[in-house]
């Protein structure tokens, strides 16, 4: 009886230790947990070792790095809201500094991979046309500008389709004017909506495979 109470109290023990070493550690132990994790694509346990690093050393310099790798780690990964929320994170503590292209095309491939499904997106669509218009404005010689043009496409294409869904609705209930209404709304100057086919299949995440 005394071997099992002895042999009981040294596991407590050991455990206790354990555990307590995963507690009070350096921002550096933190960030290499992170990059060990992410190594052997664990994304949970990185970012178990973010939440770590993040509540023992809020103004650690090594925090700003780890948020980014957190942000392409889960874009990777196809969790493309988990990857804006650290994106969010991101500019708000850091704001976008010498960074700032790389931090809003990043975003603007989060939003665009999150599509579920466009014809039930459109705020979404909306929002993120918003962010390449400006992204344009800012960044009219940038490299992601090839991918921020055809992101930008596909989107109006995606908004030209759902209005056409909307007036077809409108016109089956009998309301001329919000018919007229979302025909004004299809109307673009650079290309025909009668000449665009309905897509057979979803292919906004078509750009980057």
């Amino acid at each position: 009886m005394k071997t099992i109470y002895i042999a009981t109290l040294m596991l407590l023990l050991f455990s206790g230790c354990a555990e307590k070493k995963m507690f009070n550690q350096s921002d550096q132990f933190w960030y290499k947990e992170i990059l060990n994790a992410l190594s052997r694509n664990d994304v949970d346990s990185a970012d178990s070792s973010y939440i770590s690093l993040e509540s023992e050393h809020i103004r650690s310099p090594i925090l700003k790095e780890a948020t980014l790798l957190m942000v392409q780690a889960y874009i990777k990964r196809e969790e493309y809201q988990l990857a804006d929320y650290y994106l969010d994170k991101y500019l708000r503590q850091f704001g976008r500094g010498s960074e700032r292209e790389y931090i809003d095309f990043l975003r603007i491939k989060a939003k665009y991979f999150s599509f579920q499904n466009p014809k039930r997106d459109q705020k979404l669509i909306n929002e993120t046309l918003e962010l390449i218009t400006q992204f344009r404005e800012d960044f009219s010689e940038s490299s992601y500008s090839p991918y921020i043009e055809s992101m930008r496409t596909r989107l109006l294409l995606s908004k030209e389709s759902l209005n056409r869904d909307i007036i077809a609705l409108y016109g089956r209930l009998d309301k001329p004017k919000a018919v007229e209404f979302y025909k004004q709304k299809s109307k673009t100057d650079w290309y025909s909506s009668d000449e665009i086919a309905e897509p057979k299949s979803f292919f906004i995440k078509a750009l980057f495979e």
